[in-house]
């Protein structure tokens, strides 16, 4: 055998050698640095003959947030290092899947500026919005550097005004400015006036993802609640949670989103909430553990256990009654960091599409139950095909 040959040879059988051991770490490098993952998956991970040891190096003392931090070493041939990672492994609290309808009351930090109007005074008609620098959509978050969350707020500032501008923090596209306005005193009722149309709460109804009854914090949504006049995330100061109940359900079809059409009364509060963001509405129950009687605990897959095929959602489409649809998961993304299209989604629960035509607005935030396990939620519906949708991984739902 000629020289050449058997360098071909050697090449050849180094590079189906260094093929067979490395492709291990084709699955290891899904795994991230700081990602949250279920007992179970971890004993997933360390299954891997890559993994030379693992051990726990930090022990989450927050009684909302429990996890164990694992660190894990990887190595090729047990001697050169490939790679190193910490996960977080959460504790076994008991969590229930939701499907409920609620309804939501939001009260923003700030208040939304939604128009303006004319101001009579004695030197005739005066427009303080319109000689502003403010614009339709603009939170004001603050009045002479005193905090604005209501419009009990602006009237207390504005009984108290002399007369002279006012210095108005503003908050527009997510970036905080000063302006100010001078308002006008009113002929008739002789009190100054800025001639604003503000509102301050936002409302609405979704859908209950998931319930940790240890801790008792829910999840809802999968999305943000957004401001209907500036389409950008309402920053909350507080809020509420109630029962919802739905009253009809107006068919989606393609090229028109669907939408259940629901009520709540303000009388029947289940809790609080503390946090608006991309991946949903967050706050806690008043009696978690209340709540959930008659209803069976469920494990938690994390986005390493998700895959393409049958599944199924929990969703209230009439009255309170919730509800088991089969959905097919027809693609999973890889992520490394939070979005709320982790997934795409297909409708083929036959009754389902008969009553709402597939997914529609107010069922975002069911849960999608895989393998008997709650891992996502539905968040967003494909207009040009209500049959389908995204889906969020719930890990990224459980970090908030």
């Amino acid at each position: 055998m000629s020289k050449i040959k058997k360098l071909l040879l050697v090449i050849t059988i180094f590079l189906f050698l260094m093929f067979s051991i490395c492709f291990p770490y084709q699955i290891i490098s899904d795994y991230q640095d700081g990602m949250f993952v279920t007992e179970e998956e971890l004993d997933t991970i360390l299954e891997n003959n890559l993994v030379v040891s693992s051990r726990i190096i930090n022990v989450s003392a927050d009684s909302e947030d429990k996890y164990n931090e694992y660190t894990i070493k990887y190595k090729l041939f047990n001697l050169f290092d490939i790679k190193k990672l910490k996960v977080n492994v959460i504790e076994p609290d008991r969590f229930f899947a939701g499907g409920d309808s609620l309804g939501f009351s939001l009260s923003s930090k700030g208040v939304v500026l939604i128009g303006g109007n004319y101001i009579i005074s004695d030197k005739g008609i005066e427009r303080p919005f319109e000689d502003s620098d403010l614009k339709s959509g603009d939170i004001i978050l603050r009045i002479n550097d005193e905090p604005i969350n209501n419009v009990e707020d602006i009237s207390d500032i504005l009984k108290n005004h002399k007369g002279g501008e006012l210095k108005l923090g503003v908050a527009r596209n997510n970036e905080e400015f000063e302006t100010y306005i001078s308002p006008a005193l009113d002929v008739l009722t002789k009190t100054y006036k800025l001639g604003l149309w503000v509102k301050e709460d936002a409302v609405g109804i979704g859908t209950l993802t998931f319930i940790n009854v240890t801790t008792g914090r829910f999840g809802s949504l999968g999305h943000a609640i957004n401001d209907s006049d500036s389409n950008t995330i309402i920053d909350v100061s507080g809020g509420n949670i109630y029962e919802g109940k739905i009253l009809s359900v107006k068919r989606g079809e393609n090229g028109r989103a669907g939408e259940l059409i629901g009520t709540f009364s303000k009388e029947n509060v289940i809790g609080s909430v503390d946090k608006n963001c991309e991946y949903g509405v967050y706050g806690y129950l008043d009696e978690p553990k209340e709540y959930v009687l008659g209803r069976m605990a469920t494990e938690i897959g994390g986005r390493v256990s998700v895959t393409p095929g049958s599944a199924k959602i929990l969703s209230c489409i009439d009255g309170q009654n919730i509800e088991e649809f089969d959905i097919e998961i027809i693609k999973t993304n890889f992520q490394s960091s939070c979005n709320e299209k982790s997934m795409v989604i297909r409708v083929v629960d036959k009754d389902l599409i008969a009553r709402t035509g597939g997914i529609v607005q107010g069922m975002s935030g069911s849960p999608i139950i895989q393998n008997d396990k709650l891992v996502g939620a539905v968040t967003h519906v494909f207009v040009n095909d209500p049959t389908k949708g995204f889906g969020i991984y719930i890990d990224w739902m459980l970090e908030q």
